[in-house]
C-alpha cells in the first residue's frame, strides 16, 4: 500500500495546493542512497516493494531464504491520486484525492543453531489533502519463531497483523470508508516419522475487525486447532491433509441482536506443492468448509474454497504468475441480518525484467461474489463483478533503493442499482532499505 519517510505537508495558497516534503527527509534519503555502497551483483527486485492492487487475503507465511544482513530498515514514501475516494456510484458527485503514506519499517531474521527467528514490521502514516478525516496510521507485521527440537521435530510460531482500506463494503459514502484489520496467531509443529511421513498439529487464533457495521467481510474471531499428515516425495514434492475445528463469534453486533453470536467451522483441507519442472513451481489449498450455527440458518454455508498458484519462470528477464481462488465469507449488511457470499477470482501477473535493474510489473483480477442466505429486502439475489488491474514500472539504480510509478483500475459492477463504482489510482514512490 504504501512507502516510507515523514509525513507529507500540506499548505493551500490561494488556489494552488502545495506537496512539501520536509528538506531533512529529503537530505536523509540523498545521505543514506550514497552511504550504503552498491554491490557487485545486483539484488533481484522484490515486488512487496511497491504496492500492487489489494488482494482480500493475507499473505501466507512462508520461510524465506535469509538476509544478506541480520537487520535491515526501510524508509520511503509514496504519494498516490485516486479519482473516486469512496468508491461511489456513478449516480453520486464522485470525490477525487490525493494522499501521501509514509513507511518506516524494519526486518530482522537471524538463526540461532536449530532455531530462526524472522520479524518484519511498518508503520503506515496514510495523510489526505482534502479528505483529513480519513487520516491514519496503520501498523502491520509479520514474526515468527521457526523452532527445531531435533532435526526430525520443528514448527512454528507466528503472529501477523494487517491493515489496509475495504474498498468493496456497502457503506461508501461521502466521509466514510471502511478499514479492515487481519490478525492472526499460531503454533504448528511437524514431526517427520520416516519413511517420506510427516505428522501435522497445530492451534490458532484468528480475528476480522472493520471501523464500521455495514461490511462485505463481518467481524468475526475464531480459535481452534489441526491435525494432519504430510508425505514428502523423493522429487521434493509434497502433498498434506489438516482436519481442523475452530469455535468463533461474531463481534462486534449487539447482545440482543441475534440468540446466539457463535459458530464453529470444521474444514478438510488438501495442500500441496510440486515443482513439475525447474522453472515450473505450484503451490495449492483445496478445502472443504462447514460453518454451523444454531440460531440463523441463512449465516451458516459449507462448499469448497482455496486457491491454486503456478509461477513459472519464462526467461532470466521474464516470469508469469497465475492462479484461481475460490472463497466463502460471513456478510454482514447490518446487524440483524447475518448472511454469507461465494466468490471466485482468477488473476494473472507477468513480470518482465528489460534490464538488471529494471522490472514492469502487470496485474489482471477478474472475480464474481454471489450474496447468499438471508439477506436485506432489494437485495436478493446480489451479484457482484469485481475487476483490478495495475501496471508497474521500477528502477533500482542501487541495491537498497527503489523508485516506482504505477498506476491501478478498479472497479465493481453488481445487478443492484446504485453498487456500481470505478476508481483509477496513480502512484509514485521511492523506498531505502539500509
Amino acid at each position: 500500500m504504501a512507502s516510507t519517510s515523514s509525513p507529507i505537508l500540506l499548505t493551500r495558497r490561494s488556489n494552488l495546493v502545495q506537496f512539501r516534503i520536509p528538506f531533512s527527509l529529503s537530505l536523509l534519503v540523498v545521505l543514506l542512497s550514497a552511504a550504503v555502497p552498491a554491490l557487485a551483483q545486483q539484488s533481484p527486485i522484490d515486488p512487496n516493494w511497491v504496492q500492487q492492487p489489494r488482494l482480500p487475503e493475507l499473505p501466507p507465511m512462508s520461510n524465506q531464504p535469509l538476509l544478506p544482513d541480520t537487520l535491515q530498515f526501510r524508509l520511503g514514501q509514496t504519494l498516490e491520486h485516486d479519482s473516486n475516494v469512496f468508491r461511489l456510484p456513478g449516480s453520486l458527485p464522485r470525490q477525487s484525492d490525493t494522499y501521501g503514506v509514509t513507511t518506516l519499517g524494519l526486518k530482522f531474521d537471524k538463526r540461532y543453531g536449530l532455531q530462526r527467528i524472522e520479524l518484519d514490521v511498518s508503520a503506515q502514516d496514510y495523510r489526505y489533502q482534502h479528505n483529513t478525516a480519513l487520516d491514519f496510521t496503520a501498523v502491520n507485521y509479520v514474526a515468527a519463531w521457526r523452532w527445531s527440537l531435533t532435526p526430525r521435530f520443528t514448527g512454528n510460531v507466528t503472529a501477523n497483523r494487517s491493515e489496509y482500506i475495504d474498498n468493496t463494503s456497502l457503506v461508501q459514502s461521502t466521509g466514510v470508508v471502511n478499514h479492515r484489520t487481519e490478525a492472526a496467531k499460531a503454533i504448528d509443529g511437524e514431526y517427520d516419522l520416516g519413511s517420506a511421513v510427516r505428522l501435522l498439529a497445530g492451534v490458532f487464533d484468528r480475528s476480522v475487525n472493520n471501523s464500521v457495521t455495514a461490511v462485505s467481510i463481518a467481524n468475526t474471531s475464531v480459535t481452534g486447532g489441526d491435525v494432519g499428515v504430510k508425505y514428502v516425495f523423493n522429487t521434493g514434492n509434497t502433498l498434506a491433509y489438516r482436519y481442523l475445528k475452530g469455535n468463533g463469534e461474531y463481534n462486534g453486533l449487539p447482545t440482543s441482536t441475534l440468540p446466539s453470536r457463535q459458530f464453529s467451522d470444521v474444514e478438510h483441507e488438501f495442500s500441496f506443492e510440486m515443482r513439475p519442472s525447474g522453472s515450473i513451481n505450484l503451490l495449492g489449498r483445496v478445502s472443504h468448509l462447514e460453518r454451523k450455527r444454531d440460531d440463523s440458518a441463512g449465516s451458516e454455508f459449507s462448499g469448497v474454497v482455496g486457491r491454486v498458484n503456478a509461477n513459472w519462470v519464462i526467461t532470466g528477464k521474464s516470469s508469469l504468475d497465475v492462479g484461481v481462488i475460490r472463497e466463502i465469507s460471513s456478510y454482514q449488511p447490518n446487524a440483524l441480518i447475518p448472511s454469507y457470499f461465494v466468490s471466485g477470482r482468477v488473476y494473472i501477473s507477468p513480470v518482465w525484467k528489460p534490464t538488471e535493474k529494471t522490472a514492469v510489473r502487470l496485474r489482471f483480477d477478474e472475480g464474481v461474489r454471489d450474496y447468499k442466505g438471508s439477506l436485506e429486502p432489494g437485495y436478493a439475489g446480489r451479484r457482484d463483478n469485481l475487476n483490478q488491474s495495475g501496471v508497474s514500472f521500477e528502477w533500482e539504480p542501487r541495491r537498497n533503493v527503489k523508485l516506482a510509478a504505477s498506476l491501478a483500475y478498479d472497479k465493481r459492477s453488481s445487478n443492484i442499482q446504485n453498487l456500481d463504482y470505478k476508481a483509477n489510482v496513480l502512484g509514485l514512490s521511492a523506498l531505502v532499505k539500509f
